[in-house]
This record gives C-alpha cells, sequence and structure tokens, in this order.
C-alpha cells in the first residue's frame, strides 16, 4: 500500500495497532499503525484481494478490528457514548464503491436521507441543502426526481458523492470512486472531487487501484 499527503492539522482518523483478520484466522493486516490529519489527502493503493475495502470497513466502524484501535475525530467506534460515536459519524461522508444508493428512494431521497435521519431540519431547508449539493456535483434540480435505475453510471457516482457531502462532513472516505467509469468520466470525476475540496477543504481517505486516479 502506499499513500500520498498534503499538509498537516488536527488528526480525524488514528489507526493504532490495528489487526484486521477475515475468515477463520486469515489475517489481512498486522500491527498497522497510521494517521489522517485535517486537509490531508490519504490514498491506499492495492490490487483486487488486497483487503482495501476491508480496511476501510474497519475505518468507518462497519467491521471491528481483530486487535488495536480505530480513532476517528478522535472517538473509537467501540466508546460506549453513542452521542459521541453519532457526533463523529456525522462529521464524516463515504462514497461507496458502488454508490449504494437507495433504489426505492429518487435522487432527492437518497440525499435528503442523512439528514432526516439527523434531524432537526425541516422540509424546506432539506430542500435547500440538497438542491445545493445537486449544483455542486454538477446536477440540474430535473434530476432530483429521477430514480437510481434512471441514472447513468456517472450520475450515480455524483448523486452519491452529493449523498456523502450532505451534511457538510470534515472526513470524506472513497472506495474506489472511479469503479465501472470509462476514462474520460473517470477524469471528470476525479477534477469534480478536488475542486470541492478545494473549496471545502476536508480530509480526503481513499482506495484504489487506479494509479491514474491518484496522479490526477
Amino acid at each position: 500500500m502506499a499513500e500520498t499527503t498534503e499538509n498537516a492539522g488536527e488528526h480525524v482518523i488514528e489507526i493504532e495497532g490495528l489487526v484486521n483478520t477475515v475468515g477463520p484466522g486469515v489475517i489481512l493486516h498486522k500491527d498497522l499503525e497510521f494517521a489522517v490529519r485535517r486537509d490531508e489527502v490519504m490514498t491506499l493503493v492495492g490490487g483486487s484481494g488486497s483487503g482495501k475495502t476491508q480496511l476501510l470497513r474497519v475505518i468507518v466502524g462497519l467491521k471491528r478490528p481483530a486487535d488495536g484501535s480505530v480513532r476517528v475525530f478522535g472517538v473509537s467506534w467501540t466508546d460506549p457514548d453513542r452521542n459521541k460515536v453519532r457526533a463523529a459519524r456525522e462529521r464524516m461522508g463515504m462514497l461507496f464503491q458502488n454508490g449504494a444508493l437507495y433504489s426505492s428512494f429518487n435522487v432527492f431521497d437518497n440525499i435528503a436521507f442523512p439528514l432526516r435521519r439527523r434531524g432537526g431540519l425541516d422540509e424546506t431547508a432539506i430542500r435547500g441543502i440538497v438542491h445545493s449539493k445537486l449544483r455542486q456535483v454538477e446536477l440540474e434540480p430535473q434530476h432530483a426526481g429521477l430514480l437510481p435505475a434512471d441514472l447513468s453510471g456517472g450520475m450515480v457516482k455524483r448523486v452519491s458523492l452529493a449523498r456523502a457531502l450532505a451534511l457538510s462532513p470534515d472526513l470524506l472516505v472513497l472506495d474506489e470512486p472511479t469503479a465501472g467509469l470509462d476514462p474520460d468520466r473517470s477524469e471528470s470525476f476525479v477534477r469534480l472531487i478536488r475542486h470541492l475540496r478545494e473549496q471545502h477543504r476536508f480530509a480526503v481517505l481513499m482506495v484504489t487501484h487506479d494509479l491514474d486516479t491518484l496522479h490526477e
């Protein structure tokens, strides 16, 4: 695995002594240690089957490590204070490899989902945020009523990115962000992410097998 970094700052991810296993005792990662600082971009690179996505699942709290610790914004996912855990989660946005859009929700409701789940906003405010996020990912208001099945691969990625950014996160996690895209759409999507990061200064943790994505 390799990494790329930029400017330092507050730690948003801290990994110490991480052991990650799959199946009956198959070790994917052992004694892994690294940190991601605020305003930093880190890319984990490896071939198919090297455990990149499994590592990402541990980092974002979808899977427990066999040993070691993971802290995001200083909070362990196993912290008994669930309010602290929830607050840390809400500072993180995730773009899944295949988009992971809810197939029965239209574009609007997919992007609105994390806003409604967090609560505290009326539908007028949610509508304004959703349309703002659509503009950020270069989609039009008329796309809000489409279902995921009506979207091209590139549009799925953009809607998924808009949902990941709905809560204005301090950390954006990207799992193979250009998977399934042709070279032109891949380059365009990476350019969009770079532009949004320059505007909003969130940290980025990305896993990819695509070296072209790493250099764009």
